[in-house]
Parts: structure tokens; sequence; C-alpha cells
């Protein structure tokens, strides 16, 4: 399987540190989730890791070998990532946007070959995409065209997926429906995936490994057990949870939260637990 790791890794943008010394090694295999306040270095880390944002210091590692060392076709085989937000320059039907992920396996002037559309089609069954597969992606909902992102990420055939914020823009339904394709996906092909969510429930519910991130630093990692506790809470989100364990699951659930403190005439007040 394969490994990715952070050693020392610094990040600097306009001269601010994004990222401050992150030592960190992904599950391999597993999907790990990133949580953190806004602007805290989530999206950044993945950025850092598919080298689309070069760090100024330490190394991130895929299977042992610095990315820095690696061509963009090697690194896009073996890394892929899907932006919180998905543009388009112009419009495109399903299966041809999804057909741009077999680039990186082509050479020069090369067409796609028919185990390039095996895999395509594999892809859109894969999430359900396929019954709208000959449609333009401006005639989908927003449900349907994240369904169209996962295939192209899917049909990368990377064997490290990266997934900013997927569920951003989608109702309650289509969030639960995206996470259980990205669930179902990782148990079926074994593939690490990362991702960064905002809602914790959803990182708990269905990761394997968390990480905690704030001020650009990993503060906590492991399991959901692990890391949702009331200290994490506060010192991180800044506020108080009332943690209770779901009986199937045996998972802990954030089932209620306020404040922890605030500022009043700028002094931080902190309320009282119940």
């Amino acid at each position: 399987m394969t490994s990715v790791k952070m050693e020392d890794v610094d990040l600097h943008i306009d001269k601010k540190r994004i990222l401050n010394n992150i030592n960190v090694e992904l599950l391999s295999g597993k999907i790990t989730t990133i949580i953190g306040p806004n602007g805290c270095g989530k999206s950044t880390m993945l950025k850092t890791i598919s080298n689309i944002l070069h760090a100024d210091g330490g190394a991130v590692y895929i299977n042992d070998l610095d990315i820095r060392q690696m061509k963009s076709k090697q690194l896009a085989q073996k890394v892929s990532i899907l932006s919180q937000r998905n543009r388009l320059q112009y419009d495109l039907k399903v299966m041809d946007l999804v057909s741009f992920s077999r680039y990186p396996y082509l050479k020069r002037f090369q067409g796609l070959k028919p185990d390039d559309y095996k895999i395509i089609h594999w892809a859109l069954e894969e999430t359900g995409a396929d019954q709208f597969k000959d449609r333009m992606m401006s005639e989908l909902s927003g449900g349907q065209a994240q369904r169209v992102w996962i295939s192209l990420l899917l049909a990368q055939g990377a064997d490290v997926l990266l997934l900013d914020e997927p569920t951003t823009y989608l109702d309650i339904h289509h969030q639960l429906e995206t996470l259980n394709i990205i669930q179902r996906l990782n148990r079926k092909t074994k593939q690490t995936v990362v991702m960064v969510l905002h809602d914790i429930n959803q990182a708990i519910k269905y990761s394997d490994h968390i990480v905690v991130m704030n001020e650009g630093q990993v503060i906590k990692t492991g399991t959901s057990s692990e890391v949702l506790t009331n200290e994490v809470l506060n010192e991180v989100f800044n506020i108080n949870g009332k943690i209770i364990t779901d009986p199937v699951s045996g998972k802990p659930v954030l089932s209620d939260y306020e404040l922890f403190c605030h500022t009043v005439g700028g002094s931080d007040v902190a309320y009282n637990e119940k």
C-alpha cells in the first residue's frame, strides 16, 4: 500500500507561515479526515501533499520517495486531488471531463486506449454517474456534478485520493450520499483517502483516522475516541461539547455544544460547563 509522510514541513505564503513543522503519517488504505477551524492550514496541507504548493522546509514522501524528485506525470499516477471549488473554463460532456483523468498515463500525442475507456466506464458506474454520462456538466445538479468529479478522481487510478471539503454546497442528503460513495470505494479499492471536513460528526462517522489542526500545526492525531475530547474542542474550536457514545458504532458523537469562551470588552470570559 502507498504510504504518505510529512516530515518537518513548513510553508509560507506572502511571508505568512501557513504550515508550521508538520510531522504526520497518513494511514495506508484508510480514510483520514483533517479537521480544524477556518484558515488553520487544512487545504494547504492537501495542496502540499499533491505538490501544488511547494514546502519551504521539510519534505513530503510518497512510498519513501520525496515528491520533489518525482515528475508531474509520475506524481499524478500516485496522488490525485479534488479541489474545494471545481470550475470549468468551458462546458463539457460528463464523459469528456472524466476522460481527462487518463492523460497522466498517455505518451505525447497518444489517444485513449480501450483499457482507458474501460477504467472510465468503471469509475462512472461506481459513483452512479454513468446514467448521465452523455449530458453536459452545466445540466447537472450539485450532487450529480460531485459524483462526476469523484469519478474523475477514481478513474485517475492514483493510490492516494485527496478531497478538499467534498460536501461543500451540498444539502444533507447529498452530503451523506457523497461520503457514502467515498467510504464504499475506499473499502473496495483500498486507496488511501485524505479529506477535509468541517462537520465533526461526519468526520467521526466516515473516518478511520483523524488529524486535528490549529494555526498551521497538527494538534492531535488518532482514532475518533482518542481525538474527540473536550480538551481538544476547547483548544481548537473554542467550544464545550457534550460527548456521548453511539451504541451501534461505538464511536463518540458530539450531541450538543456551546461556546467555551468569548470576548467581551476585550477580555475572555469562559462559560461554566454543564
